[in-house]
């Protein structure tokens, strides 16, 4: 695909990207093709700063440069983490033979020193479907709706506060573990009847949990993905 066809799709995507680099010379090039293909960079010259920026804000693509001291140690934390556990990373190398470790931590792309920016916007390029589709997956939409939860032969009703094309979050007075398994019911405006099953998988001390959709039918996820679409900026 050529740069300027790569540019416009990013584009639409605003996707966003940290580095974590403290050499200037990859740094220079990365921004370069962070540049040409329309995205937005920040950057993180050491370990403590990557985790604490990963820790508090979602991101697209994050390239690591794997010369960088802890790098594989953040890798791991980005892996084990919540809000960019499925982020794609790009690991810059000094030597091949690094790439099995690499990529057994978690990263999607290799890129071999030294960079240049043809190497670097290409791997973008092929990256692009897999960032696009976790943004999709990430943008949550503020909703209050009633939803019906079941868990086994008990039946709850709660509170959604936001949704996604992976999950929900929902209030409630009572109590659910990370890792209960629900089946849950809601209609969405003007979008129909949505009905699947799905876990727990975070909750606050203010009666808040996080939904995973496990099972979703395929006519209750072209409804949800739609209805979605057409209320997400990143997709216009």
């Amino acid at each position: 695909m050529p740069s300027d066809a790569v540019s416009a799709q990013t584009s639409r995507s605003s996707l966003e990207f940290l580095a974590v680099c403290n050499d200037s010379a990859v740094f220079t090039v990365i921004a370069a093709a962070i540049r040409e293909a329309g995205g937005r960079l920040n950057c993180a010259p050491t370990y403590a700063a990557a985790a604490d920026y990963v820790a508090r804000r979602k991101t697209d693509g994050i390239i690591v440069d794997m010369g960088v001291p802890g790098a594989l140690a953040f890798l791991n934390r980005v892996r084990s983490g919540n809000a960019n556990k499925f982020s794609v990373v790009f690991a810059c190398l000094d030597s091949a033979l690094e790439s099995p470790l690499v990529l057994g931590a978690g990263a999607n792309f290799i890129l071999h020193k030294p960079l240049d920016v043809a190497q670097v916007v290409q791997a973008f390029t092929a990256a692009v479907p897999l960032m696009a589709a976790e943004k999709r997956r990430f943008f949550r939409y503020p909703l209050m709706l009633p939803v019906a939860l079941t868990l086994g032969e008990e039946q709850d009703q709660s509170t959604m506060s936001n949704l996604s094309e992976g999950g929900m979050a929902i209030w409630s007075v009572r109590e659910y573990a990370p890792g209960t398994a629900v089946n849950f019911s809601f209609t969405l405006p003007f979008g129909g009847l949505i009905r699947g099953e799905g876990r727990v998988t975070w909750t606050n001390p203010d009666g808040v949990a996080g939904v995973k959709f496990h099972i979703l039918p395929d006519k209750a996820y072209t409804h949800l993905f739609g209805w979605l679409s057409r209320r997400n900026p990143q997709a216009s």
